[in-house]
């Protein structure tokens, strides 16, 4: 195991490798996985202003929708659609954020070209290595905690919009400072972060606590669709497309629901389930302590973290339940 020292150091030789191909560059594109969370968003938006500040011509293009409670987020309006991206720009270099595999970025992958350099920052374990600079750090909380000391590495001045978008990334994905992977250099650089300017309690209540009416009550159906399996251990909540058009429900809108499986007493597993479309449904699973879900995530093709992972599995979703449930009872009992 390498110690603490080593480790910082390879870190600091990776950070200025960056420097370097993003100085030879002039045109970039960012981007991440498809439907981006507050860790890809939060991070994308902090690079953009950096490489902005730099003076390079910079666009962010992601597939999928925005939720509403990231549209708080300064400069959110720069995230461009690939469905509405048709400038035809040739990027010098792309950075990609928390992206297992460059295909997860989706039709956003056409916009690489073949001479097209690539970065790629991430914190997934199972990322598989691709890109000119490969910057992954399964120990680290989030890319915005990665990003941050890169920041502060370069001796970048980090101002508060800048730290109000890093703060989010680390705090959505750290499940507010829940998760495993929270240490005390989490704690440390989100403390930096509040001094340049972030504010806490702002970020908590755009996120958290400023629901809409419709999603409200898609809660209250969340709730009253959670089911408990295997003497209380396993919770699901299977959501079908009836219930999300009757709640005017985009895909974007239900991201981080899945947390709420976790709630009940003695529940150890949980997951979301939701129907996009006739016979696919997608899946976030999420876990406590040591049980790996990642582990049932890379049997559908999917990825993530031990104790959070996701992805989408060719069945209607009652038989994707079924399914589910058969993977997670196996895990659970094999772990607990």
């Amino acid at each position: 195991m390498r110690s603490p020292k080593k480790k910082r150091k390879m870190n600091q030789a990776i950070h200025r490798d960056i420097k370097d191909l993003i100085t030879t560059a002039r045109s970039i594109l960012i981007s991440s996985h498809m439907d981006p969370d507050g860790d890809s968003l939060g991070s994308q938006l902090a690079m953009r202003r950096y490489l902005t500040d730099l003076g390079k011509s910079v666009k962010i293009v992601n597939q999928g929708e925005i939720s509403e409670k990231y549209k708080f987020l300064p400069d959110i309006g720069r995230v461009i659609p690939v469905d509405k991206y048709d400038n035809g720009d040739t990027f010098d270099l792309v950075v990609i954020f928390e992206c297992p595999e460059p295909e997860r970025t989706g039709d956003v992958i056409g916009l690489v070209g073949k001479t097209t350099k690539i970065i790629n920052i991430d914190h997934h374990p199972d990322n598989t290595g691709y890109g000119d600079i490969v910057h992954v750090r399964p120990e680290a909380s989030a890319v915005g905690e990665m990003l941050a000391e890169y920041f502060i590495d370069d001796g970048y001045d980090i101002d508060g919009d800048t730290a109000t978008q890093l703060y989010t990334a680390i705090l959505t994905d750290t499940g507010r400072f829940r998760f495993n992977s929270t240490g005390c250099r989490t704690m440390e650089i989100a403390g930096l972060l509040i001094d340049k300017g972030a504010d806490p309690r702002r970020i908590s209540d755009n996120i958290y606590y400023s629901f809409s009416e419709s999603t409200l009550h898609l809660i209250g159906r969340v709730f009253s669709n959670a089911r408990l399996f295997d003497d209380g251990k396993i919770c699901l909540i299977a959501l079908d497309q009836k219930t999300l058009r009757e709640n005017n429900f985009n895909s974007a809108d239900t991201e981080g629901m899945a947390e709420y499986s976790l709630f009940g007493k003695g529940v150890v597993v949980g997951g979301l389930l939701k129907e996009v479309a006739e016979g696919k449904t997608k899946v976030s699973l999420r876990s406590r302590n040591v049980i790996d879900v990642c582990e049932v995530a890379h049997r559908y093709g999917g990825g993530g973290h031990s104790n959070a992972s996701g992805f989408f599995i060719e069945l209607p979703l009652e038989a994707a339940h079924d399914k589910i449930l058969s993977d997670l009872k196996e895990l659970v009992n094999g772990e607990v």
